[in-house]
């Protein structure tokens, strides 16, 4: 998945919610009144951010990368190895900027808003 198109944007808002069967995290991006996103993750299995307060933080790149069920991980990611556990594949997704956020989840969706049209 590309999230080229996102270099640019803010950060409006990251939640994440945990609990003891699937956790989720929802990511809001602005790059105008009318121009918006939302990254949405399901079956979260790690969270990174580096302060809480995330708001109006400058996104200087957003990339996701698939890690496989079976088979070699990236070398960027041997970092993560230790959620690798053969029962599913998981993207990994990294957002660079003042702010840096790293998550890994079952899967990843977007949805971009641009003056009243919505697209996933």
């Amino acid at each position: 998945m590309d999230l080229s198109a996102y270099s640019g944007y803010f950060l409006d808002a990251v939640v994440v919610h945990a609990d003891s069967v699937a956790g989720t995290a929802r990511i809001s991006l602005t790059s105008g009144a009318d121009d918006s996103a939302v990254i949405e993750l399901f079956g979260v299995v790690h969270v990174m951010m580096n302060r809480p307060n995330v708001e109006g933080d400058f996104i200087d790149e957003a990339v996701v990368r698939d890690l496989p069920r079976t088979g070699a991980w990236p070398a960027e990611a041997h970092h993560l190895l230790h959620l690798h556990n053969n029962d599913s594949e998981l993207v990994w997704l990294k957002v660079i900027g003042p702010q840096e956020i790293e998550m890994v989840a079952r899967r990843l969706t977007t949805e971009h808003r641009s003056g009243g049209s919505t697209h996933t």
